[in-house]
């Protein structure tokens, strides 16, 4: 998963934002939820784990919970600060998974797998009404992932999408 944000609504009201106290326990539902259908023998979070260090409690408490599998935690551009989020990518089985806010190389014979860009697929109906939802981005050569932070808005990847890459609505 990717672009978890725990703690978006903790580090606005920090600020004197008025968001509702809502979205950490919503992320651990979710995850306990996957967890529960597919039993993955590990998990691995894409980066951006944090939305700031206000975030921190809730995603140690979640990992601290009897159960889980190994998870690897990578470090994207909101984890500077946090220790657990050390690493900047994991190479596996023909795969190369990081946060992707920074250009780093693909090893030739991998598949990059990344987060952080928030793609959504986006329709008009040429009156008005729009509609615009999560997406996966689907290539040969990389896969972008949602944001699993129920906060993204969503950038929309219509206009970004590539020639040899399919965009699946979530």
């Amino acid at each position: 998963v990717a672009d978890l944000h725990w703690g978006y609504a903790a580090s606005h009201r920090a600020r004197g934002n008025l968001l509702p106290v809502w979205g950490d326990d919503e992320l651990a539902g979710r995850l306990e939820s996957l967890l529960a259908d597919y039993q993955p023998a590990e998990m691995l979070w894409l980066g951006d784990s944090l939305h700031a260090l206000a975030g921190r409690a809730a995603a140690e408490r979640f990992l601290a919970r009897a159960g889980l599998p190994p998870t690897w935690v990578l470090a994207g551009n909101h984890d500077v600060r946090w220790p657990r989020a050390a690493e900047a990518s994991l190479r596996r089985d023909g795969y190369f998974f990081h946060h992707g806010h920074a250009a780093l190389t693909v090893p030739p014979d991998c598949v990059e797998i990344i987060g952080h860009h928030h793609p959504a697929v986006t329709w008009h109906d040429g009156a008005g009404g729009r509609l615009k939802l999560p997406a996966l981005v689907e290539g040969p050569h990389r896969l972008i992932l949602p944001a699993f932070s129920p906060w993204a808005g969503g950038t929309p990847w219509n206009a970004l999408r590539r020639a040899d890459e399919t965009l699946w609505a979530i």
